[in-house]
């Protein structure tokens, strides 16, 4: 993925090369360049482990092999080749903003957010890392801050869509779900298969109440991406509204599959149970999400899940002490 809208940016922007040093040998990284836009990430990687034996010192060669691991989910690999890059060109900007995703992608919110920065102080005019800086401004609750960097990477790449969804994304957690969903339908219109604009236009659907329009949208994040178990959950949530509690009940009992520890989960398929008519599930099922919500240390969901076992005729449950939390940061 970096790659191809590298590749978008650079014939559009001469500025975008800052940072981007020259391969020795360009017929063999072009080959594996074209390996990568083919999908076949491993057969790139095997390329690029042959000619950096001879070139260890290829800057682009390290980042484009980095690019492979990244594809394939491997981030420490792929870290590990972005900073070998960066020992050889300290100020390659494309490098810092992928070694940034792949932190991200790793959780590691401080060195992300570092990476993307420098990024952003080396070479202003890129997109790359604003959508970057925007997701983990979301992360951190800084909503403002995530809303300027997405419009920052828009008015840079007006014809991203992966800038429009992450977009569309803060939108919805903004509660602006109209405009979330035109930022979503532009980013279909330019690339039908970004998944996770099908995502977070039914989230927005959620928000607007458009329950059947919800269930097509996660039903085709779904088709795109089968490991989204996210989706499952809102497509439980959206089937719950329109009555389909069969259907909604097998949804969130694989989203719990994955996600034992979601006090959401639980509390909806306590809802669903009841509706089905299944009293001692609902009851158990609320029983475990207002655990599951103290464990979290989640009052608001706690609250939630007390009150609708007391609507199951349910004593109140005595309040164990609340766990210590160690905070990390």
């Amino acid at each position: 993925m970096h790659r191809v809208l590298f590749a978008v940016l650079v014939a559009g922007m001469l500025s975008f090369s800052v940072g981007l040093p020259a391969s020795a040998d360009t017929d063999e990284v072009a080959h594996a360049e074209q390996l990568y836009h083919d999908g076949k990430y491993r057969e790139s990687i095997a390329v690029l482990d042959v000619y950096l034996k001879t070139h260890p010192s290829d800057a682009t060669a390290l980042v484009d092999r980095g690019d492979d691991y990244e594809a394939l989910n491997e981030q420490t690999a792929a870290i590990a080749d972005y900073t070998a890059a960066l020992a050889v060109n300290p100020d390659y900007a494309y490098a810092l903003a992928s070694r940034c995703e792949s932190y991200r992608e790793l959780g590691q919110n401080h060195p992300a957010m570092d990476d993307c920065n420098a990024a952003i102080r080396l070479n202003p005019s890129s997109a790359y890392p604003y959508r970057e800086r925007a997701v983990l401004e979301v992360r951190s609750g800084d909503m403002p801050q995530a809303l300027a960097d997405a419009n920052k990477s828009i008015e840079i790449a007006p014809n991203s869509a992966f800038g429009l969804t992450i977009r569309c994304r803060i939108r919805v957690d903004m509660a602006t779900y109209e405009s979330a969903i035109a930022d979503c339908n532009r980013a279909l219109v330019l690339d039908p298969s970004t998944e996770n604009a099908y995502f977070q236009r039914g989230r927005a659907e959620i928000g607007e109440e458009q329950w059947s329009k919800a269930v097509a949208d996660f039903n085709k994040s779904l088709s795109l991406d089968s490991t989204d178990t996210g989706a499952h959950y809102w497509l439980g949530l959206a089937q719950f509204n329109l009555g389909s509690y069969p259907s909604a009940l097998t949804e969130v009992e694989a989203y719990i599959a994955d996600n034992t520890d979601d006090g959401d989960g639980h509390l909806l398929r306590a809802q669903i149970e009841s509706k089905l008519g299944n009293p001692g599930e609902a009851r158990d099922s609320a029983s475990t999400a207002l655990k599951q919500y103290r464990v979290a240390n989640d009052v608001e969901g706690e609250t939630k899940a007390q009150k609708f076992l007391d609507s199951l005729g349910a004593s109140p449950s005595p309040k164990p002490p609340r766990p210590f939390i160690f905070q990390t940061e």
